[in-house]
């Protein structure tokens, strides 16, 4: 439908209103022609009445103004300028009435099939929003972003640049963005369009806390040269992952680039504290977090090895094998902390070093069995306790089952376990060595009795050690002093008499105790005299006092037929004897002595028990016997006078007859009496022999 007059004058009279905003607009596109186009035959029956009798005005004189204005406006930035340009290839812009009942906006601008639309209710209300319209929102842009993230991006270039150019002051390298990353994260990573609006704002201060990060852990040496071997390309790739458990942020590093993942945009300054160095991959077994922690605390290693050094003169060192060896066994929360861990274990170590090598006898067997001078760390999960110490090729190795109770290193009694040349542990030499002031007295004790300096025999002692339970392994020294003591006690107590220590003496010429074990002994201790030795045997360590009391005079070599015991209790009887004989003399006149031979020749036939105590027999048979004489010679003359006939050697001379009729039998034979028995039984029998039928 035509328009109708005044219209058409309304739109005469303002046209310069018109031709003056394509002019503007023109000026402001570099010179592009555009026009704004009227299709009155659609627009003039849609549009309200009031608008219908004023449409030069309201459309030339006030809106054409306002829509020069939103391009100029929009033209000011060169790249939305060229975005305005390369969407509009129709070089126009279209006047629609929005008959959309959902829509809202009084104007709006829209581009479609190569034209800018303006789109616009049909009261042609608030027509200053057509000047104030953000026209870069809308314009189409190339690639993943809208054209406001591209000048969001362009906006915050210089706040990129300074955060990559922070980046290189540390890594000596030039940094970028990975665009191909960031325009993958675009979509999904804000959930409103005004986010998306915000990219750039948003991943510059992303970047400046990534910036400082890498500024404050790379002053470290050794984590600047690892950061640098990873991110060799100096690039930051972003990922989204919705899905992300451990956190809003993590970082990792792949080919040559740093990746950054997170979770969604929150929490951004968690990317100023992230530990990177847990992840940052570095050669070798360990992380670059338990590398550090290692470097820290090199100057509490280095103390406790000059402690070391200190006690045992010599330069101390760890394998580094072995405790990258044991590292992959440690708990997580222990392998970044390593050495942390491990300084501390090393002072412990020292401790222990230091307090037991104050002995000579230690330190001489601790430096033999550690040449290399170096710790070894073994991990056995199931070793019996926390921690072990062994010496093997010359290292100190150190066995443990967790990292638990690590103060256990500075009590462990390595000394047990320390080897030593000879079959002796240390333990037991130390042990030895600490009682030896004791052994020295008792053989003082020994050597005031016999007059002779007296010794164990070493060997003995090394041959009988593995017998030993283990518990008194370790306290030998303990035990043998003791049990010499007690040696000491009964050879001073049984040398007293001049008889046993004359007999002891011949019988040790060596002055050496010699030790033996004997299992199936029938008692706990037993002396014996072997090769002029005193040898002493044991079946196990106990009741040791028993060598106080072993009475080893029965045992003690003597000459002649009669054992030490034998003749002793013969010469304890002799007063008793000599009283006898004594009262044969009073009745007789002569003096009476036994044939000490006849002793020695009956002495075998008696019985075990009676051996021992031949004195104390052969007295009271002589006693019988005087008894004998005294009464029948006493008050008879002629008795006496053929008793002293046929005894002219007045001696007394024993036989044993097995089997003779009577237990004892009298005769008289060669000038002697000799007095027969078949047994040491009814002795008295002697006191009533009737003799004087024999004369």
């Amino acid at each position: 439908m035509p328009l109708n007059l005044v219209a058409r004058k309304s739109l005469r009279d303002n046209e310069e209103h018109l031709n003056k905003a394509h002019e503007e607009i023109k000026n402001a596109l570099n010179g592009e022609e555009w026009i704004i186009e009227f299709d009155w035959d659609a627009i003039f029956d849609k549009v309200d009445e009031h608008v219908k009798k004023q449409l030069g005005e309201v459309f030339y004189k006030n809106l054409c103004p306002n829509i020069s204005k939103c391009i100029v406006n929009a033209s000011k930035d060169e790249l939305t300028k060229e975005s305005i340009i390369n969407a509009n290839t129709a070089k126009k812009i279209v006047l629609i009435v929005n008959e959309d009942a959902k829509n809202s906006s009084y104007w709006k601008y829209a581009f479609n099939g190569g034209q800018l639309n303006l789109l616009f209710k049909k009261g042609c209300n608030n027509i200053t929003e057509a000047g104030n319209f953000e026209l870069y929102k809308v314009i189409p842009s190339e690639g993943a972003y809208s054209l406001p993230t591209r000048l969001n991006m362009k906006k915050n270039q210089e706040r990129f640049e300074l955060a990559f150019e922070r980046i290189k002051v540390v890594t000596s390298r030039d940094w970028s963005f990975d665009e191909a990353s960031m325009e993958t994260v675009y979509p999904t990573a804000f959930e409103h369009e005004s986010q998306r609006e915000q990219f750039g704002t948003t991943f510059a201060q992303i970047l400046e806390y990534v910036a400082q990060n890498i500024e404050k852990r790379c002053k470290d040496e050794m984590t600047l040269e690892s950061f640098n071997d990873v991110t060799a390309n100096g690039r930051i790739s972003f990922r989204h992952n919705p899905k992300q458990t451990t956190g809003y942020w993590n970082w990792s590093f792949a080919n040559g680039d740093l990746i950054i993942t997170f979770k969604s945009i929150s929490n951004i300054s968690d990317n100023a504290n992230y530990d990177f160095i847990k992840v940052l991959p570095v050669p070798g077994v360990f992380s670059l977090a338990a590398r550090l922690n290692m470097k820290e605390n090199q100057e509490k290693f280095d103390t406790a090895f000059e402690r070391i050094k200190a006690a045992t003169h010599m330069d101390w060192s760890y394998e580094q094998e072995s405790l990258e060896q044991i590292y992959p066994a440690l708990e997580e929360r222990n392998k970044e902390r390593i050495g942390d861990l491990f300084s501390d274990i090393f002072k412990y170590v020292a401790d222990n070093i230091e307090k037991k090598c104050k002995n000579d006898t230690i330190l001489e067997a601790f430096v033999e069995a550690t040449s290399n001078a170096k710790i070894v760390f073994r991990h056995n999960a199931k070793a019996s306790g926390y921690w072990n110490w062994t010496f093997e090729g010359g290292n100190l190795i150190i066995t443990f089952k967790s990292i638990c109770n690590i103060s256990d290193n500075a009590n462990f009694d390595f000394i047990k376990v320390l080897p030593v040349p000879g079959v002796f542990s240390l333990a037991a030499k130390i042990n030895l060595k600490e009682n030896q002031e004791k052994f020295d007295t008792a053989f003082e004790r020994i050597k005031e009795v016999t007059k002779v300096d007296w010794s164990y025999d070493e060997q003995s002692l090394e041959t009988v050690y593995p017998a030993l339970e283990e518990r008194n392994k370790e306290r030998i020294g303990d035990l043998f002093q003791e049990i010499i003591k007690y040696v000491a006690d009964n050879i001073v107590k049984r040398c007293k008499e001049d008889m046993v220590l004359e007999s002891f003496l011949e019988a040790t010429s060596n002055a050496k105790i010699v030790f033996r074990h004997n299992a199936k002994a029938n008692g706990y201790w037993n002396w014996s005299f072997e090769n002029n030795d005193l040898v002493i045997t044991f079946k196990s360590i106990c009741n040791v006092s028993d060598n106080a009391n072993f009475d080893f005079i029965k045992i003690l070599p003597s000459p002649g037929v009669l054992t030490l015991a034998s003749r002793i209790n013969l010469r304890e009887n002799q007063e008793k004897i000599n009283e006898s004989f004594e009262k044969i003399k009073e009745v007789l006149g002569n003096d009476w002595t036994y044939d000490e031979s006849s002793i020695e020749q009956v002495y075998p036939k008696l019985e075990e028990n009676n051996k021992p105590r031949v004195g104390d027999v052969f007295a009271e048979i002589i006693r019988y016997i005087s008894q004998n004489i005294v009464k029948r010679c006493k008050d008879d003359d002629m008795v006496k006078e053929g008793f002293v006939e046929a005894t002219q050697n007045c001696k007394i001379v024993f036989q044993f007859v097995e089997k003779q009729s009577s237990y004892w039998v009298w005769k008289f034979d060669g000038g002697n009496l000799v007095v027969s028995f078949k047994s040491i039984c009814n002795t008295s029998d002697n006191a009533n022999f009737n003799f004087e039928a024999l004369l």
